[in-house]
């Protein structure tokens, strides 16, 4: 049941007054503020008066315009670093492991661009073959899905000098070994959406990778689902996509804010 007690409706107005005023992006009137959050003048000068004294706003002694202060960027940075979004998207993770019966990892680009760390993962727990990632351990980029999907957005040259200082090895028949096939397989990366390993590293395993975006469209860190080439059949791989995708959605509509901050995903 809705609690409607009086404390409940004031901390409900204040917060809607909170978002009025951030959303604004300048200083604002007292009229203003009250018809834009929905509330009566007293209750919005109650209201500020309360966040003035604890210093969460203040008003201008000659306009008499309110804004809100810096004291909310301290909390958030607070928020920010004491969880870090790979502990906050686990969840997701998890209902991606869940919805697919496949295990599934959070993956990201070393500091240096030369390799992918994954960095979390969940582990099916119904399939009798699993898979299982080694976190913390670097691994190429060109033999990994998640590692093409961060090649894919890669300028020319530092296409050309990744490729220049590691080898391409024919680890199975299916291995990419030159730097044209590669571009190639990148092309069809930004074309679909996510990327494949398909036995290029080990005969029999398959993943695809899934890319999780930052504000600007960048690729900040992916998520790399895993499994035999029965388990992944290649028809079924789009499908698959759709669930991850869909699943990532709700975690973009409720931690987008932290999305503006470089380096998001620590390890």
């Amino acid at each position: 049941m809705l609690d409607t007690s009086s404390s409940n409706l004031s901390i409900d107005r204040m917060l809607r007054i909170i978002e009025v005023m951030s959303e604004s992006g300048k200083p604002m009137r007292l009229n203003e503020i009250a018809e834009e959050s929905g509330v009566s003048n007293s209750t919005a000068m109650r209201i500020l008066n309360t966040l003035i004294a604890n210093k969460y706003a203040k008003q201008n002694e000659e306009t008499l315009l309110y804004s809100l202060t810096m004291k909310f960027l301290m909390v958030g940075t607070n928020i920010r670093e004491n969880l870090p979004a790979n502990q906050l998207i686990h969840p997701y993770l998890q209902e991606i492991t869940t919805r697919l019966n496949l295990s599934c990892a959070l993956a990201v680009l070393d500091a240096d661009n030369a390799g992918v760390v994954y960095i979390d993962e969940c582990i099916s727990a119904k399939q009798m073959l699993r898979v299982y990632h080694h976190l913390g351990h670097m691994h190429q980029l060109h033999v990994n899905a998640s590692g093409k999907l961060f090649l894919s957005q890669f300028s020319k040259e530092a296409l050309t000098s990744y490729c220049r200082r590691h080898k391409f090895e024919p680890l199975t028949p299916k291995s990419i070994l030159t730097q044209s096939d590669l571009e190639r397989c990148l092309r069809q990366v930004t074309e679909q959406g996510y990327s494949l390993n398909d036995e290029e590293n080990m005969l029999g395993m398959r993943c695809f990778a899934v890319p999780i975006f930052d504000d600007k469209g960048t690729i900040s860190a992916s998520i790399s689902i895993s499994g035999t080439v029965h388990q992944i059949p290649l028809e079924q791989i789009p499908a698959m996509v759709t669930v991850v995708n869909s699943i990532l959605d709700r975690f973009y509509e409720e931690y987008a804010p932290l999305l503006i901050i470089d380096n998001i995903f620590n390890f």
